[in-house]
Parts: C-alpha cells; sequence; structure tokens
C-alpha cells in the first residue's frame, strides 16, 4: 500500500520521485463498515511503591478529570501510566484503556495516532486536523499519554477535543495548569526503595549494608532507575553498598557513568544505539541491522539488568532524558554514519505500514536531529529519504514535514539539486494537500525549475501533473497549450473540502458505544474544533494549515527558525505572476552578522521579502546583530521569496532563578528545569534532622538573575544515620 485518501484527494508515492496527486471522491457502502474487537487486556508491570498514586489516578478517572504526574528521568512515569492503564481497562470494562507515547509536541500527530487506535477502515485514511477533532470528541475512553512535552495551549487544545475521555498525563514538567490535578511524582517510600534495590541485587541486604542501603536511597532520592543501576553494580561485584552510597552522595547520576564504565565493548555498541535512537523502542533484529553487527541484540537483556535500558515486550529503548549524557559518555561508540547507513537499508526494504517500520521511524527522527545538530548532511540525507514515506503512509505528517525540511537543507549544504528538487516536491506537495496553496506552488515550482535544469524528465512530469490540479485551467510555467490564448486563462485556488461522511466510510469505532453515524457531519477541512497550533521546522518553508477560520498565528519556533501558523494560507512573500514563464531563481546574500537593518536592506535590494525572528539563543556579543538566516545564505530561491533572519537579543534568555529551599530533591529539579536550568546536586551534612532529603542551600541564590541554560548547583541534606 503507498496510498492514501485525504480530503478529496488520493495522494500516491511513486517510487523515487515524489507522491502524485489525484482529485477522487469516497462512496462508501454502509455494509463496508465494520467493528473491530476490543484490544486485549493490557498486562501490569511490577511496580513497588506507588500505589497511593493508582489510587489517586483511578479517583480522577472516575470522575473524569485530567491527571497528571510529573517528575525527572528516571522516577518511573512509563511505569506508573502502564499500570494505571491496566488496573482501569480491569475496574472499567466498558472503557478501552489506552497509552501511547506522544510524540514530543506534535500535538496533530498524536491526534491522528489515537484515531489510528479507535478506529479501523478497510482504506488507508488519513483524517484532516478538523475531522480528527470531531471524531475523537464523541469517544470515552482512558486514555494515557506519556512523555507530553507540548504546551499548556496545546494541552488545553487536547483536552477540549479529548472532553469524553478520562486524561493521564506523564511529563517532565506539569502541563495540565488548572485543567487538572498535577502530581510531582516522588521517589520511592523508604521500604520499598530498600526492596527494589535488594531485588536489583538478587539478595536480601545484611544487617550490615542496611545503614549504606539507607544512605543509598537518600541520596538518590529514591529514585527507582538508581537503584537498579546501583542493584545491578552490587550483583556484578565491582562495588559495594555503601562505596556506591558515598559516591551518590555527591552526586547521583555518577551510577550513570559507573553503570557504562563497567559495560563490555559489545554491550556499549548496543547501549550507544540505544542512545542514538533514545525514545524509540527497537526490536533486537533491527539493532543488530542498526549496529551492524550480528548478535548485538544479546546484550540487551543485560542492559535492561543493569538499569541502562527500558524494555518493553520484546522491544528495548532509552528514554529521551538520557540521550544526551549517555550519547556524550559513549561518543566513541556512536558511530553515527555507520548506523545511518544500517538503518537506511534495512528500512527502504520494509513494508511502510508494518509496525516494525513505524518503531524504526521513531529511531530515525531521532537520529536525523542528532545528525543535524552535528552538521552530519550525508547521515541527515540519507535518512530523510528512508523514512519519509513511512511518515506519509502513517499520516504522521508533522514530523513529515519536519524530516523533508531537514532533508532540504541536507540537499542544500550538499549541493545535491536532484535531492532539493525531491524534497521541494514533497514539501510542496504536503502543502498542496493541507490547502497552503502559495506555499504549494512556490515549492512546486521550485521543484519543476531544478528537475527541467538537470534534466530529470520523469520528475519533471510528476511535479507539473501537481501543479496543474492546483490550477486546472492553466497548465504548468513551462507548458503552454498551444490552443488555449494566455489571455483566457483564469487563476484558480480550489480547497481541499470535503464532508466528513466520504472521508469516514469505512472507519469503526473500537472504544465502543459511540456510532460512527453521530459524527458525520458535512464538515470541510480545518472547519471543526480550535485551530491546528503550529511549529516550525527544519527546510525555510513558511506553514500554515486549514481553510476555515481566520488567519491565527501560534508564534511557536522551533528547529531552524522558520514560522508556522494556523488558519488562512498566509503569503509568504512570494512573487506569483498570472504568466507562464518559471519565476527566475535569486541567490540568497549573506547577512549574517550583520544589523537587522542592513540585513533587511541587503535582502530587499535582491527583491526578497523578509520575516524577522527574535532569537535568545545568542551570546550578548552578538546583541542587534542576525546570527542565523534560513533559506541558508547561497540557496537559489524563487525571486520574491521570503528570506527569515533571526536578530540576537540576548537578554532576553535571562531569568531569575526560584526559590526552591525546603524542597524535595525531585522537586527541586523539576522545579529548576522547568525554568531551563541544568541542575547539578552536592550533599549537606550539616543539617537538621527535619530536612533529611530536602534542599537545603541553593546556588546561585533564589532571586539572581541567570542565563537560560545556566547551572544551579542545589544541597540536598544528607543524615549521617
Amino acid at each position: 500500500m503507498t496510498a492514501l485518501l485525504y480530503g478529496n484527494l488520493s495522494v500516491e508515492i511513486v517510487p523515487s520521485l515524489g507522491v502524485r496527486i489525484e482529485r477522487a471522491t469516497l462512496r462508501q457502502p454502509a455494509a463496508d463498515m465494520s467493528r473491530c474487537a476490543r484490544p486485549e487486556m493490557p498486562a501490569r508491570p511490577q511496580i513497588l511503591g506507588r500505589e497511593q498514586q493508582l489510587t489517586d489516578a483511578l479517583r480522577a478517572i472516575r470522575e473524569g478529570l485530567p491527571v497528571g504526574f510529573h517528575a525527572a528521568c528516571g522516577y518511573g512515569k512509563t511505569t506508573l501510566l502502564h499500570d494505571i492503564v491496566a488496573v482501569a481497562a480491569g475496574e472499567l470494562p466498558a472503557k478501552t484503556c489506552l497509552y501511547l507515547r506522544a510524540d514530543r509536541d506534535r500535538v496533530e500527530d498524536l491526534r491522528q495516532s489515537l484515531v489510528d487506535r479507535l478506529y479501523r477502515s478497510d482504506r488507508p485514511v488519513k483524517l484532516t486536523p478538523g475531522q480528527c477533532d470531531q471524531v475523537l470528541g464523541q469517544v470515552s475512553a482512558v486514555i494515557a499519554v506519556d512523555d507530553l512535552a507540548a504546551g499548556p495551549g496545546q494541552v488545553a487544545d487536547l483536552l477540549d477535543v479529548l472532553s469524553g475521555c478520562s486524561v493521564v498525563i506523564g511529563s517532565p514538567r506539569p502541563v495540565l495548569g488548572r485543567r487538572g490535578t498535577s502530581q510531582d511524582l516522588p521517589g520511592l517510600p523508604d521500604d520499598s526503595a530498600l526492596r527494589l534495590l535488594a531485588e536489583a541485587i538478587g539478595r536480601p541486604l545484611t544487617a550490615e549494608e542496611l545503614p549504606a542501603a539507607r544512605r543509598l536511597v537518600a541520596a538518590t532520592d529514591g529514585q527507582p532507575l538508581h537503584l537498579r543501576q546501583a542493584g545491578a553494580l552490587v550483583r556484578a561485584g565491582s562495588h559495594s553498598v555503601a562505596s556506591l552510597a558515598r559516591q551518590a552522595a555527591q552526586d547521583p547520576d555518577v551510577l550513570d557513568s559507573l553503570s557504562v564504565s563497567a559495560l563490555a565493548a559489545r554491550e556499549r555498541r548496543a547501549l550507544a544505539i540505544l542512545a542514538l535512537a533514545a525514545g524509540a523502542l527497537l526490536a533486537p533484529g533491527l539493532i543488530d541491522a542498526i549496529g551492524q553487527v550480528a548478535s548485538l541484540a544479546d546484550c540487551l537483556d543485560s542492559l535492561h539488568r543493569s538499569g541502562l535500558a527500558e524494555q518493553r515486550d520484546d522491544r528495548f529503548g532509552l528514554p529521551v532524558c538520557k540521550a544526551a549524557s549517555y550519547r556524550q559518555m559513549l561518543l566513541d561508540d556512536l558511530q553515527l554514519g555507520a548506523a545511518a547507513r544500517g538503518l537506511s537499508t534495512w528500512l527502504t526494504t520494509r513494508n511502510p505500514t508494518a509496525a516494525e517500520s513505524q518503531s524504526a521511524a521513531d529511531a530515525v527522527l531521532a537520529i536525523v536531529e542528532f545528525a543535524a545538530e552535528r552538521a552530519d548532511w550525508a547521515a541527515v540525507g540519507q535518512l530523510a529519504r528512508a523514512v519519509e514515506p513511512v511518515l506519509f503512509i502513517a499520516g504522521r505528517w508533522e514530523a513529515w514535514h519536519e524530516t523533508l525540511g531537514r532533508g532540504l537543507d541536507a540537499a542544500k549544504a550538499a549541493a545535491d539539486q536532484a535531492a532539493e528538487a525531491f524534497f521541494c516536491h514533497q514539501l510542496g506537495s504536503l502543502a498542496f494537500c493541507q490547502d497552503r496553496l502559495e506555499d504549494a506552488v512556490r515549492l512546486l515550482r521550485l521543484a519543476l525549475a531544478i528537475r527541467e535544469e538537470i534534466g530529470d524528465r520523469d520528475g519533471a512530469d510528476l511535479t507539473r501533473h501537481n501543479l496543474r490540479l492546483l490550477d486546472p485551467e492553466r497548465p504548468s510555467p513551462d507548458r503552454a497549450r498551444p490552443d488555449e490564448p494566455r489571455a483566457s486563462r483564469r487563476r484558480r485556488s480550489p480547497r481541499v473540502v470535503v464532508g466528513l461522511l466520504s472521508m469516514l466510510g469505512a472507519l469503526a469505532l473500537v472504544a465502543g458505544g459511540v456510532g460512527v453515524a453521530s459524527v458525520l457531519g458535512a464538515g470541510g477541512h480545518g472547519q471543526h474544533g480550535p485551530p491546528s497550533q503550529g511549529t516550525s521546522s527544519g527546510g525555510g518553508i513558511s506553514q500554515s494549515s486549514g481553510t476555515g477560520g481566520a488567519s491565527q498565528s501560534s508564534g511557536t519556533s522551533q528547529s531552524s527558525g522558520t514560522s508556522q501558523s494556523s488558519g488562512t494560507s498566509q503569503s509568504s512573500g512570494t512573487s506569483q505572476s498570472s504568466g507562464t514563464s518559471t519565476p527566475a531563481l535569486v541567490t540568497v546574500p549573506n547577512v549574517i552578522g550583520q544589523t537587522q537593518s542592513e540585513a533587511t536592506s541587503s535582502l530587499t535590494g535582491q527583491g526578497l521579502a523578509v520575516t524577522t525572528v527574535t532569537t535568545s539563543d545568542c551570546p550578548p556579543k552578538d546583541d542587534g546583530d542576525v546570527v542565523s538566516e534560513n533559506p541558508v545564505p547561497g540557496s537559489s530561491v524563487p525571486a520574491g521569496s521570503t528570506i527569515v533572519i533571526s536578530p540576537c537579543d540576548s537578554a532576553s534568555s535571562m531569568i531569575d532563578v526560584l526559590d526552591v529551599v525546603g524542597q524535595t530533591q525531585s522537586q527541586a529539579t523539576s522545579t529548576l528545569q522547568g525554568q531551563g536550568l541544568v541542575v547539578t546536586t552536592t550533599s549537606v551534612s550539616e543539617c537538621g534532622a527535619s530536612d533529611d532529603g530536602n534542599v537545603v542551600s541553593q546556588n546561585p541564590p533564589a532571586g539572581t538573575a541567570v542565563e537560560t541554560g545556566a547551572s544551579e548547583v542545589i544541597g540536598i541534606c544528607i543524615g549521617t544515620g
């Protein structure tokens, strides 16, 4: 299956060339509708010391209220959410109970994933955002969303859409605001923590070890992950409980480095792959393929027992929050180029609709981001080409757009015109589907111009076909019909509008008790639910989504400084004449280092439009100067295109440190990390017994103005018992 239906469009992959768009009308007979079986009862994970959190969550679920649990990495949010879903499924048999991991802040992709879990169609269908919202608004289910990194506005919109559901959220910081209860997930109670440590060691703690074990629990704040790591080190015979307690009292994260240092070479290589693909759960065979070493996956069980990897069924992974630190420790083992080749080869030989391909796609997204940060454009381009059809078929179009943008950046950096044309074609076709017609015309024309220039006849024919659909009364820029006078051609801007009934002919609700017909109204793309919130992504593409309602900017910037909005398509400054000639290409001048006014003057002097996005991610010495531009200098763009410049305003990155004295270590860490600070800990023995485990000092002191990303040292009271 290489095609899907979206609105009144059929979109099909043409191998090596891009997607081909056709107009289509769905008329599904009622007899084709079928109801899916209820998902299997989820199994309860092994969990200790979370009875109170489970009770609180079940109470909120019965009351229909959102509830969230937030904590720093390693406190067991994922295990808790799995337990909540499993218990709720047993106690509330009338409800469907689902667990799914959020794709960072890609909330539209999250909604599509929910639809895919709740409905089934006999034809591949991707719903428009408005249609997703309308259908999900009729669902009654228990939905646990893990690793949600969305902003408060996005979370509020999600809760509005899932108004009939009981939503449980796991996140690194509070995201619910006043919409529900949000609990800081503490470390395990002492008794549960000691029991977990003993289980990790593989034997009961001795009387001699018990005092040191209590100090270890206090030093790690009862964090389950660190306790598992400590137990594995003791079990291996390389450390005693007392020695680990002393070292953890200075810095609990030393347990990570000690655990990694104890690994054999093959185990380090396997862990390096999990670190590259942080956030994805991978099957052992895929890990072998990425590592290009046979039986590398044999190391995974030992990594899990050592507290270095998480396991769900037969898949293994590493939390996103551990990616940066583990990658730094395993820098010599990462082998990014080899991993990119192995993963790309594996993915291109698999069915893009298979579950294993989707798991691999999560790994690719993580590795592409890492490769882009390191400017390894060869790896970025290779992986982007391999994964983009998988993201397209899965309906993960936010991730698809971001990946295409990064692929375009890679093609430009490598001066690969064929790849640049491919990614422009894909981005233009995506803009067409999302009814961002000005962006679609601009990008498809650019793709066509490049493909004609390099003699790619098949690619040019495909791009020309998609352009014709945008304006069926006028041929593409390079092909005028000789029998049609130019003056008679009229420009039309068709909209992708289709009734939900024609879109959902074969959808059947899994959650039970909801008739599909009750939600099959005659609305169109973007006409239902709140406007989608956009986030910008790489590639220099101005993005908006939806066609109904007024334009509404989301103001969210990300990745390479491009902008995205929701609502009607906005002008991107692209010159679009009514003639038939391909627009002239302009080379983007380098304005980095110039003042904002100088840069604006330079760009407008070349016939380009300018958009300004201020950035605080820059040193004070660059204040007022342009520190980045997108598209990058030297790129070829049509005359009239918009160039995004980012002047530096370092002062906006200053924040006042919050007062965390008196809080527990986990509370303080969550508070400070929520401000964007890097937290380190130190132990303090000169403190009262009532302060054990709490913060008794912080440096810099509360109220100090520091830059985002600065370090904050908190002193934790450690008893001497």
